[in-house]
Order: structure tokens, then sequence, then C-alpha cells
């Protein structure tokens, strides 16, 4: 028993696979059938315009010398089997270009109007210029079309082979498949009558002409060599190339050592006949033997300090060591002078050496040049003799293989066994099967497209899409509201029977939970706006308020629907004007007299929605309903536009998530889950709305197992 049920659950899940892959279908079927219509009128008026075509065919045997004992088409080219490269030698040879210029010529289809005009008749003028050639047209020019039309076919297990032509007349079909037969004829004709004239004599004038070009080029070697000197030049081109690059590096060298002394020289000058600021610079003040004087100038200044301490002015030892600093600074003075003047002429030094090492480099830049250009001039001889010597050698060895076949001899025949006659009907173009082809075609693209979209679309509109989404549990699939607009506009709950049996399977979904308590204020939200919560809000309290009190609560104050929908004023007192205490509750509530139902609008759109919705009034509010009725549905904004239904979800008992099952994206979805997860939002779970593809009638509830006695669905297994 239990096999047999498995197996009428998996006849029954591909049954509804394949409805939710037919459903798009049928839902696009005007789609379908305009776009068929409109490719298959395109397409007939398309064959139209198009000109018969006429095929004419003729038979050619090719046959040896000995038909008696030619029994099929590979004796054709030898008495002896002849090879596959033969045979289709002499097929390409009737499709070869040369060939089709040949009978192109002989029967001047160049001026034949019949060939040069297009594919399109006459009933459109813009179409039949479409295609046509003008009569300037050349030979080479036609020779596309020509071989496209040409077919040339041999027939398997004989000497035959069929030649058939394709055409706008029937006459020009006949023509040309028998011309091209006889051209055939001819050529053979031309190669028996040539057959004396070997290859011998064209490659020994060849070999003649060779050996005076290879001897000329030695000649002209030979003479470069000796005129030029050249013994080697490869190595005389490496030598200079090293010399080159040698004298590059000490010009860099040198320039460095003058850019250096160029520096020093211009501080000198700048500072020339200042002894002061002279001997202050770092190539001067380095130098050792001013440094040593200026050791002694100390010396002698700590010794004139002590005896200044010691003796008066005019005493001998301090006029003896006065006179011995004044020597010594005049010592300093000379040698600060002969310093500067060795820079100086060092500098002018490093100057000549820059020069003479630029000199020397420009002479080694054009006698490498010049060697350079001598060793091209060399080589270029030098290839044109081995180029020589490499063709006169083939040439050489082709001769010895053409006097080898000296008594080769074409030994097989042609003649044809039926021309062609004038054909009685067209071929082409099949006018029905292609506008059968183009109605199906258009058929099956538009519908894999159709069904393409469908599948690709990342949103939940499908049954196997529902069953891998697991991020929150799937609680119901409402299908997509048939009223009119009218309908709705007269009664704001109006709707059809299929969404109304949805919503009470909602409603009892939410009752029956045998997991909770059902709860008491239900929050529903969506991921971004036009998904349907407004409606679903409203139809799930009516709903409600079928068996017990319920006030329903429009807490999406930035663009509020339902006051719109149900035909009232926007501007009526509302939940806005109760946190902000400018109204009392009975002013603010709107009674519906036939159901047990309430309805508090969103009342005036506040500057800071989200602050009202934070005071610890609202909290309040919710408390005090809760006491006078039994069931509370607060509609709030979309969760992936402001955080107001992040805040609402932690005063409620449960909150729907209402998706728009065509349209909503698997990502705004994730997100929107997210944040509510985030903050431990009661999450009852997810509300498909709109749905058009999933056949509801027959979803199965996961919150229903077989015991229950309410309803009596499978549990949806989710992964």
């Amino acid at each position: 028993m239990k096999t047999l049920e498995n197996e009428h659950l998996l006849s029954t899940n591909d049954e509804i696979d394949l409805k939710e892959i037919l459903t798009p279908l049928w839902a696009g079927r005007w789609k379908i059938l305009f776009f068929t219509l409109v490719i298959t009128c395109l397409t007939t008026f398309y064959t139209s315009l198009l000109k018969p075509s006429y095929r004419a065919s003729a038979i050619l045997q090719i046959g040896t010398n000995k038909p008696a004992n030619t029994l099929s088409i590979n004796n054709a080219f030898n008495e002896s089997n002849a090879s596959k490269e033969q045979i289709q030698t002499q097929f390409e040879l009737l499709r070869s270009r040369k060939f089709a210029e040949r009978v192109i010529s002989q029967l001047d289809l160049v001026q034949h109007q019949a060939f040069n005009s297009g594919k399109y008749n006459d009933k459109l003028a813009i179409f039949a210029r479409i295609g046509q050639r003008s009569a300037t047209a050349s030979v080479s020019d036609l020779v596309g079309q020509f071989q496209q039309n040409l077919s040339i076919a041999p027939i398997v297990g004989t000497e035959l082979v069929n030649i058939s032509y394709g055409s706008y007349s029937p006459q020009l079909s006949q023509e040309i498949a028998n011309q091209v037969g006889i051209t055939y004829l001819e050529y053979q004709d031309e190669i028996h009558s040539a057959s004396k004239e070997t290859t011998s004599d064209w490659l020994v004038n060849q070999l003649e002409e060779l050996g005076k070009k290879l001897q000329k080029s030695e000649l002209s070697l030979q003479a470069y060599r000796e005129a030029e000197g050249i013994v080697d030049i490869h190595g005389v081109v490496g030598l200079v190339g090293t010399k080159l690059t040698e004298l590059s590096s000490a010009a860099l060298k040198a320039t460095k050592v003058a850019d250096d002394l160029a520096i020093s020289y211009q501080e000198i000058q700048q500072h020339k006949g200042n002894i002061k600021k002279l001997s202050d610079l770092p190539e001067i003040s380095s130098h050792a033997t001013l440094m040593r004087l200026r050791e002694t100038k100390e010396k002698i200044e700590r010794k004139m300090f002590e005896l200044s301490q010691r003796y008066g002015p005019k005493h001998p030892k301090k006029i003896a060591v006065h006179a011995e600093l004044i020597a010594l600074n005049k010592g300093i003075v000379e040698q600060v002078l002969d310093i500067v003047i060795a820079i100086e002429k060092e500098y002018f030094s490093a100057v000549e050496r820059v020069n003479g090492t630029k000199q020397r480099l420009a002479t080694a830049k054009k006698d490498y040049l010049r060697l350079s250009r001598l060793q091209n001039k060399f080589s270029q001889l030098s290839r044109e003799v081995d180029t020589n010597k490499e063709l006169y050698s083939n040439y050489l060895v082709r001769l010895k293989a053409a006097d080898a076949m000296d008594n080769y001899k074409a030994n097989f025949y042609v003649r044809f066994i039926d021309k062609a006659i004038v054909p009685k009907s067209p071929f082409a173009p099949k006018k029905s099967l292609m506008i059968v082809l183009a109605f199906l075609l258009a058929i099956m693209l538009s519908s894999i497209i159709i069904i393409m979209r469908e599948l690709l679309m990342d949103t939940l509109n499908s049954r196997h899409k529902l069953d891998n989404f697991n991020e929150a549990p799937i609680i119901a699939v409402l299908p997509k509201i048939q009223a009119s607009s009218q309908a709705l506009k007269d009664d704001s709950y109006s709707t059809d029977n299929r969404f109304t049996e949805a919503i009470r399977t909602l409603r009892t979904a939410l009752l029956f939970n045998s997991e909770t308590t059902p709860a008491k204020i239900i929050a529903v939200t969506s991921s971004v706006p036009s998904e349907g919560k407004s409606t679903v809000a409203l139809h799930l309290a009516r709903s409600f308020s079928e068996m017990e009190k319920v006030l329903l609560i429009e807490a999406d104050m930035r663009h509020p629907t339902i006051a719109k929908n149900m035909n009232l004023n926007e501007y009526r007192p509302g939940l806005s004007n109760l946190l902000a205490n400018t109204h009392q509750i009975h002013e603010c509530i709107i009674r519906d007299k036939n159901v047990k139902l309430d309805i508090l609008t969103s009342g005036i759109t506040p500057a800071n929605p989200l602050a009202f919705l934070s005071m610890k009034r609202f909290n309040t509010l919710i408390k005090v309903f809760g006491n006078f009725y039994d069931r509370i549905i607060i509609e709030t904004p979309p969760v992936n536009v402001v955080s107001d239904a992040v805040i609402i979800s932690k005063l409620v008992d449960s909150v729907l998530y209402v998706v728009h099952g065509n349209k909503t994206k698997r990502e705004q979805i994730s997100a929107g889950l997210k944040m509510l997860k985030q903050v431990n939002a009661p999450i009852e779970g997810v509300v498909i709305n709109h749905s058009e593809n999933i056949a509801t009638d027959e979803y199965q509830n996961k919150y229903y197992t077989q015991g229950n006695n309410i309803i009596n669905l499978s549990a949806r297994k989710r992964g």
C-alpha cells in the first residue's frame, strides 16, 4: 500500500510540475499566437516574392580506354584501379573556378538577362532590383553564383557523373548543364592534343636561367667581398661593438666626474675673493693640508689666550706668539688660494676628457654603422646565393622525375549518356514547407522564451522554488485577484472565490498551528512596496472578523493605502492623531457594521513616522486594544525600505511576510527576513501573493499532518 501511495504522490508531483511549466504558456497564449501569426504572415509574404527555381541534369560517363574491362568509376583514370585522389581531382576540376569561367564565356552569361536577375519577382519593385547585376559585370564576378548553383555528384558504383544546374529559367538550366559536359569533353581533347608537350623542356629552360642567376649571384658576392676587403665581417662588427660599449661607459663616467667638479667650480666662482666662504666649502675645508694648518692655528690661539691671562700686551712672548699667528693666517689664505687653483685646473681637465671621450665615441659609432651596412649587404648577397643554389637543386630533381614519366599516356575517355532537357516544374522554393516550418519555429521560439523567462526569474513563482526555499516556512499561497476594477471600487472586500478560500486557508493555518498558541497581535509586512500586504491584511482581518472581534491598524504612515482602497478620506484622523493625542479613539476608528471589524487608518502623515511608532504611547495603545479585541492585525511599511516594521515586530506575537510571487527577488526576501531575525522578530512564515503559476488548491501546507482532523494535507518537506 505504501508503495502505491508513493507512486501516486510522485505522479501527482510530476503533474503539478508539468502544470507549472504549462501555466506560463497558457497565460502568454495570446502573445504566442500573435507572434506566430506575424512570423507566418511575414514568411508567406516573403515566399510570394520568390521566383521559382528550375534544375536540369545531364549524365556524363568517364571510362577507360578498355570499356569492356571497366567495372566502376575507379577505372576511369587508369587500366588499374584509380586512386581516390584521382577521382576527386576530376570532380574538383568540374567545380573549379577556371572551368566555370570557361562555361560563362562560351554561353556569354554576362549578357544573359535570366542569369543576372535577382531571386525576387516583380510584385514589388524595390525587391525586384535586389540581386540584379549590371551589364558591366565581368566573368570573374559571376563565378561565385555559377559555382553555387552547379552540382557535380558521382553515381555510386558506376562510371557516371550527374551534372545539375539550377536557375530561375528552365531553358538556361538546360543550356548550362549541357555546356558543362561539352566543355569537359573539349578539355579532355586539349589534354590529348598537348600530350607531346612535356614539362622537361620547361624545366631545362628554368635550369639554364637558374644556373645563370646562381653564377651571377656568386660573382656579385665575391666582388663585394674584395671591394670592401671583407675577411670576417661578423668578427670585426663584434670587436667594434665591444669598443663602442667601453667608450660609452667611459663617457658616462667622465661626464659624471665633470658634473661633480662643475658644481664645485660654480661655488668657487660665486665666492671668489671671499677667503672666509671659500675656506668653508666642503671641497676646500676637507683638504688635508688646510686641516693641519687649522689645527696648528687652534693650538696657537689657545697659547695666545693663556699668555693673555698671564702677561701684558707688550710682553715679548705674547708679541712672538701674535706674530706667529699672523704668519699662520697668511699661510692659510695662500693654501686656500692654491686649492682653488687646483680645483679649477682639475675641472678644466675633466671637461677636456669628456669632449675627447665623446669624439672617440662618435667616431666608433660611425665605424659601427658603416660595418653594419657592410654586414647587411654581405648577408643579403649570401642569402641570394643560398636561395639560387636551393632552387637549382630542386629543379634538377624535378627534371630527373619528369624524365622518368616520358611514357605516361592518358587512358580514359568521356561521353554523354543523357543530355539535359528543359525541366517542367520548379524544385524550389518549397513554399508550403517554409510556411509550416516558420509556424512551428515561431511557436517553439516564443514558448521557449516564455518558459526560460519564468525559470530564470529569481522569484518564488513555482512549486520547485518554494520547495527549495528554507529561510522561512511557506504558510499560504494566494492567487492573483480576478475581480474587476469596478467591483473593487464598489466593494473594497470584493474578490474572487479562489482568493477568498486562500485567505481562509491562511486564517486556519494561523489558528490551528500545533506548535504554538495562536497569535493575537499579527503584523503584516513585505520586502518592498506593491507586494499586496495591505490587501492581504485587509482581507485577513475581514476573514477573522467572521468569527471574532478584530481591529485592523494601518501602521504604514508613509504611504497609506487602506483608507484609499476603502474609499475613505485620506486626511481623516487615525493612528498618527492618536499617538499625537489630538483625537480620541472613537474619532479615529471606523466600525464595519456588517462584521466585527474595526479599522484604524494611518491618519495624517507625520514628519517622522518612525519616531511616532517608537513612542511608549504606541505600545500602550496596543495593550489597551488587546483588552477589547480578540485579534489585532497591523499593516506595516516594507522592511527593506524603512525600519518601521522592525520596531513594530517587537510589539506583536507574529509577523506575516508577504511576497509577490512574480516580482519579489529572492535576494530582497532574504534581506528582509535577515533584518527581522536580527531583532528576534516572531516570524510566523511567508505568504506568497499574486501567484499565477502555482496550483493553490493542491498546495500542501507544512502546518498540517495526516492526524489533523481539520485538513488532511501532507507536510511539505524542507531542505
